[in-house]
Protein backbone atom coordinates (compact mmCIF):
# COMPACT_ATOMS: atom_id res chain seq x y z
CA UNK A 1 0.00 0.00 0.00
CA UNK A 2 2.53 2.37 0.70
CA UNK A 3 4.38 1.83 -2.45
CA UNK A 4 1.21 2.36 -4.97
CA UNK A 5 1.14 5.50 -2.48
CA UNK A 6 4.53 6.88 -3.41
CA UNK A 7 4.56 5.31 -6.89
CA UNK A 8 1.11 7.89 -7.30
CA UNK A 9 2.37 10.68 -5.74
CA UNK A 10 5.85 10.34 -7.68
CA UNK A 11 3.68 10.35 -10.50
CA UNK A 12 1.65 13.34 -10.18
CA UNK A 13 4.53 15.29 -9.05
CA UNK A 14 6.29 14.31 -12.27
CA UNK A 15 3.07 15.51 -13.95
CA UNK A 16 2.79 18.75 -11.88
CA UNK A 17 6.43 19.59 -12.51
CA UNK A 18 5.31 19.53 -16.59
CA UNK A 19 6.89 16.66 -18.41
CA UNK A 20 5.90 17.91 -22.22
CA UNK A 21 6.06 17.26 -25.49
CA UNK A 22 7.62 19.63 -27.58
CA UNK A 23 5.74 19.61 -31.29
CA UNK A 24 8.39 21.28 -32.87
CA UNK A 25 12.08 20.37 -33.08
CA UNK A 26 14.54 22.44 -31.24
CA UNK A 27 17.13 24.09 -33.56
CA UNK A 28 20.90 23.66 -32.52
CA UNK A 29 22.36 26.58 -31.39
CA UNK A 30 25.33 28.10 -32.99
CA UNK A 31 28.11 28.41 -31.52
CA UNK A 32 31.03 31.18 -31.84
CA UNK A 33 34.48 29.84 -31.56
CA UNK A 34 36.47 31.01 -28.64
CA UNK A 35 39.23 33.90 -29.83
CA UNK A 36 42.29 32.10 -30.09
CA UNK A 37 44.81 34.03 -27.30
CA UNK A 38 47.89 35.60 -27.83
CA UNK A 39 50.90 33.94 -29.06
CA UNK A 40 53.12 35.72 -26.77
CA UNK A 41 50.88 34.98 -23.33
CA UNK A 42 51.01 31.09 -24.64
CA UNK A 43 54.50 30.77 -24.97
CA UNK A 44 54.90 32.67 -21.78
CA UNK A 45 52.44 31.17 -18.96
CA UNK A 46 55.13 28.45 -17.72
CA UNK A 47 58.07 30.58 -17.84
CA UNK A 48 59.47 32.14 -14.78
CA UNK A 49 58.18 35.93 -13.90
CA UNK A 50 60.78 38.77 -14.77
CA UNK A 51 59.97 40.26 -10.98
CA UNK A 52 60.55 37.09 -9.29
CA UNK A 53 61.52 38.52 -6.72
CA UNK A 54 58.65 40.59 -5.48
CA UNK A 55 56.93 40.24 -2.14
CA UNK A 56 53.65 40.05 -0.94
CA UNK A 57 53.16 43.62 -0.07
CA UNK A 58 54.97 44.88 -4.03
CA UNK A 59 52.15 42.19 -5.77
CA UNK A 60 49.10 43.34 -3.65
CA UNK A 61 50.12 47.06 -4.43
CA UNK A 62 50.46 45.71 -7.71
CA UNK A 63 46.69 43.74 -7.95
CA UNK A 64 45.42 47.52 -5.71
CA UNK A 65 46.80 49.61 -8.49
CA UNK A 66 44.77 47.21 -11.06
CA UNK A 67 41.99 46.83 -9.35
CA UNK A 68 41.74 50.45 -9.11
CA UNK A 69 42.76 51.14 -12.82
CA UNK A 70 40.19 48.18 -13.45
CA UNK A 71 36.96 49.78 -11.44
CA UNK A 72 38.07 53.19 -12.86
CA UNK A 73 37.66 51.78 -16.18
CA UNK A 74 34.06 49.86 -15.59
CA UNK A 75 32.76 53.21 -14.35
CA UNK A 76 33.84 54.91 -17.33
CA UNK A 77 32.20 51.63 -19.45
CA UNK A 78 28.91 51.94 -17.31
CA UNK A 79 28.54 55.78 -17.34
CA UNK A 80 28.94 55.16 -21.26
CA UNK A 81 26.36 52.62 -21.30
CA UNK A 82 23.70 54.72 -19.13
CA UNK A 83 24.55 57.34 -21.42
CA UNK A 84 24.13 55.20 -24.24
CA UNK A 85 20.81 53.63 -23.11
CA UNK A 86 19.55 57.35 -22.15
CA UNK A 87 20.18 58.55 -25.77
CA UNK A 88 18.64 55.26 -27.45
CA UNK A 89 15.74 56.08 -25.04
CA UNK A 90 14.85 59.74 -26.30
CA UNK A 91 15.56 58.37 -30.02
CA UNK A 92 12.93 55.61 -29.21
CA UNK A 93 10.48 58.89 -27.97
CA UNK A 94 11.70 60.89 -30.83
CA UNK A 95 10.71 58.44 -33.60
CA UNK A 96 7.21 57.65 -31.98
CA UNK A 97 6.87 61.58 -32.52
CA UNK A 98 7.92 61.23 -36.06
CA UNK A 99 5.84 58.47 -36.94
CA UNK A 100 2.64 60.20 -34.97
CA UNK A 101 3.34 63.04 -37.42
CA UNK A 102 3.77 60.75 -40.54
CA UNK A 103 0.72 59.40 -39.72
CA UNK A 104 -1.69 62.36 -39.66
CA UNK A 105 0.39 63.40 -42.78
CA UNK A 106 -0.39 60.97 -44.96
CA UNK A 107 -3.92 61.17 -43.42
CA UNK A 108 -4.49 64.71 -44.53
CA UNK A 109 -2.74 64.16 -47.85
CA UNK A 110 -5.54 61.26 -48.21
CA UNK A 111 -8.24 63.55 -47.50
CA UNK A 112 -6.26 66.26 -49.73
CA UNK A 113 -5.93 64.01 -52.87
CA UNK A 114 -9.84 63.01 -51.74
CA UNK A 115 -10.55 66.77 -52.06
CA UNK A 116 -8.99 67.33 -55.08
CA UNK A 117 -10.53 64.50 -56.80
CA UNK A 118 -13.82 65.22 -56.44
CA UNK A 119 -12.75 69.00 -57.08
CA UNK A 120 -11.99 67.67 -60.39
CA UNK A 121 -15.20 65.71 -61.33
CA UNK A 122 -17.28 68.80 -60.25
CA UNK A 123 -15.04 70.99 -62.50
CA UNK A 124 -15.41 68.59 -65.74
CA UNK A 125 -19.09 68.75 -65.35
CA UNK A 126 -19.23 72.70 -64.65
CA UNK A 127 -17.34 72.82 -68.09
CA UNK A 128 -19.40 70.32 -69.63
CA UNK A 129 -22.50 72.50 -68.16
CA UNK A 130 -20.92 75.68 -69.75
CA UNK A 131 -20.20 74.25 -73.11
CA UNK A 132 -23.88 72.85 -73.13
CA UNK A 133 -25.13 75.68 -72.05
CA UNK A 134 -23.47 77.93 -74.98
CA UNK A 135 -24.47 75.43 -77.68
CA UNK A 136 -27.89 76.32 -76.40
CA UNK A 137 -27.39 80.17 -76.54
CA UNK A 138 -26.41 79.78 -79.69
CA UNK A 139 -29.33 77.37 -80.88
CA UNK A 140 -31.54 79.55 -78.89
CA UNK A 141 -30.20 82.76 -80.73
CA UNK A 142 -30.32 81.14 -84.04
CA UNK A 143 -33.66 80.28 -83.55
CA UNK A 144 -34.56 84.46 -82.32
CA UNK A 145 -32.87 85.70 -85.54
CA UNK A 146 -35.02 83.25 -87.55
CA UNK A 147 -38.07 84.57 -85.64
CA UNK A 148 -36.97 87.82 -86.40
CA UNK A 149 -36.30 87.68 -90.36
CA UNK A 150 -39.86 85.92 -90.35
CA UNK A 151 -41.01 89.18 -88.65
CA UNK A 152 -39.17 91.05 -90.62
CA UNK A 153 -40.34 89.16 -93.99
CA UNK A 154 -44.01 89.61 -93.04
CA UNK A 155 -43.58 93.53 -92.67
CA UNK A 156 -42.68 93.87 -95.58
CA UNK A 157 -39.07 94.30 -95.13
CA UNK A 158 -35.99 93.30 -97.85
CA UNK A 159 -33.98 91.17 -96.46
CA UNK A 160 -30.36 90.62 -97.38
CA UNK A 161 -28.74 87.14 -97.15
Amino acid sequence: MKNLTMTIFVSLIMLQLGCTIVDRPIPPQSYQPAAAPMVETMENRFSESKEADTNAVESALMWSARYEELSVKTEKLRDDNSKLTIGNTNLKHDIQKLQDELDRTKAELKDANEFLQEMNLQLSKWKGDVLGFRDEMRNAQATQLEALKQIMKILGAELTE
